[in-house]
């Protein structure tokens, strides 16, 4: 008899993001080293600050691209990657919202610590 009954997989922050994250490192080429890095960074800095229960993966169906949904710092944003510029952008509200910022492949700590700040104050 086993100690514990199987769980139900539920769909929580973490399974979006790491959705998410799956998706975006096959879109970016795979072999990308540093997009990995950049991408793994990004969302770790979203699963620390996003509000609980407000982060989602949402598959547009037009381009099949993965698009994650959350709340930072009170703000609704949404992250998608561009194949065309391999850099994942943040924008306000919804993909057709005003760029936030671009990371990408020559992203620096910095960079995150500067946008992600900027979203707290």
């Amino acid at each position: 008899m086993a100690l514990f009954a199987p769980v139900r997989s539920e769909k929580t922050d973490l399974d979006a993001v790491r959705r998410y994250a799956v998706s975006v490192i096959a879109r970016s080429d795979g072999e990308d080293l540093q997009m990995k890095a950049v991408t793994l960074a990004l969302l770790g800095g979203i699963m620390w600050r996003a509000a609980p229960g407000s982060t989602e993966l949402i598959q547009d169906e037009a381009s099949a691209k993965a698009i994650l949904s959350t709340t930072l710092g009170g703000r609704h944003l949404t992250f998608s990657y561009d194949q065309n510029t391999e850099s994942i952008e943040m924008r306000e509200g919804t993909t057709d919202g005003p760029i936030l910022h671009r990371f990408c492949n020559r992203t620096l700590v910095a960079d995150f610590d500067q946008t992600f700040s900027a979203l707290w104050r």
